[in-house]
């Protein structure tokens, strides 16, 4: 009897560690392919946030660069990574008060509410939160009309100097600064926020709504919050 007793634990006790290793094999393998498939969703993600950016950048901004008179010359857009308000000056006017990078949570949040919001899916609103609280660095590859290139800057890198922006970047036009792309789930609507700086007392701020139409981006409303 005892040696009866003794085989049963046994097995019992390799029945469980068999229970045990499949276990963990199948967890390792759940996590494995959730890891895959979030990887292949940020790539999805980022090449839709490229695709947007640069069909703002070449709608909105270039579309009539040809009339500029730039023969020979690359145009640059100049845009600012890590997005924040460490350029506002605190006076509680203008910019400093009422772009999205100087708010607070709470502010961004409830701003959000605003009627002009409505015309975009509650899933693109909430991934445009989430994405601009829970990530900060703004890099992704874009496409624009040949005389025109992207240049991606870190905030330190703007040029503090009076003319070291302008000897940096001498064909530029300005410096934008760009939220987050909030994105439904099939990739279909983006909303963001720009800021753009263009010297002096030049600059403005509004929010974005585009969508993709027959495999197009395109802007469909824009929300100013301020000029200057």
């Amino acid at each position: 009897m005892p040696g009866q007793a003794a085989l049963g634990s046994s097995m019992s006790r390799n029945r469980f560690k068999s229970i045990a290793q499949y276990a963990t094999v199948g967890i390792g393998l759940l996590l494995v392919f959730v890891g895959l498939l979030s990887a292949v969703e940020q790539r999805r993600t980022q090449a839709e946030t490229g695709a947007v950016l640069s069909a703002l950048f070449s709608q909105g901004v270039l579309h009539d660069m040809d009339k500029w008179g730039a023969a020979g010359r690359t145009i640059e857009i100049v845009i600012q990574r890590n997005p924040d308000c460490r350029m506002c000056p605190g006076s509680g006017s203008g910019f400093d008060s009422a772009s999205w990078f100087a708010r607070s949570l709470t502010s961004r949040e409830s701003s959000l509410s605003d009627a002009w919001f409505s015309q975009s899916s509650r899933i693109t609103r909430v991934s445009f939160f989430l994405n601009s609280v829970f990530s900060t660095d703004i890099s992704t590859e874009l496409r624009l009309p040949s005389g025109a290139r992207a240049v991606f800057v870190n905030p330190n890198n703007l040029g503090i100097k009076t003319g070291g922006f302008e000897a940096r970047f001498p064909n530029n036009l300005g410096y934008f600064v760009v939220s987050h792309v909030g994105l439904n789930l099939n990739k279909t609507e983006a909303l963001l926020y720009v800021d753009h700086f263009c010297g002096g007392l030049c600059g403005g701020g509004e929010y974005v709504l585009m969508r993709k139409i027959n495999g197009v981006w395109h802007v469909v409303d824009r929300h100013r919050t301020w000029v200057s």
